[in-house]
């Protein structure tokens, strides 16, 4: 398995240094430069690791998100669909 720590931080970095050359070349001044080399990284770092996070495996033995409802048991079934016999009637709700 490749492990991928730290390359969103890095591409972010990368990012910033050519967004602050492309600013500096621009004629911004340095509030400006900082700022946008800033946003620059935000966004490149988020975008990295949205997809690096495709390729990692969840993590074993952790708890998996169990629906409200489902015993823990039954967990990995798929839960049948109701029919409209078993649809709460509303009473109650706020909604």
């Amino acid at each position: 398995m490749v492990r991928f720590r730290g390359l969103h931080i890095v591409a972010g970095v990368v990012a910033m240094g050519v967004a602050a050359v492309l600013g500096i070349v621009m004629g911004l001044n340095n509030t400006a430069v900082f700022t946008s080399s800033c946003v620059v990284f935000v966004a490149v770092s988020l975008w990295v690791q949205s997809r690096v996070a495709k390729f990692r495996t969840p993590l074993q033995g952790l708890p998996q998100h169990i629906p409200e409802g489902v015993a823990p048991e039954r967990a990995a079934e798929r839960p049948a669909e109701r029919t409209t016999e078993q649809l709460p009637s509303g009473e109650g709700n706020a909604a």
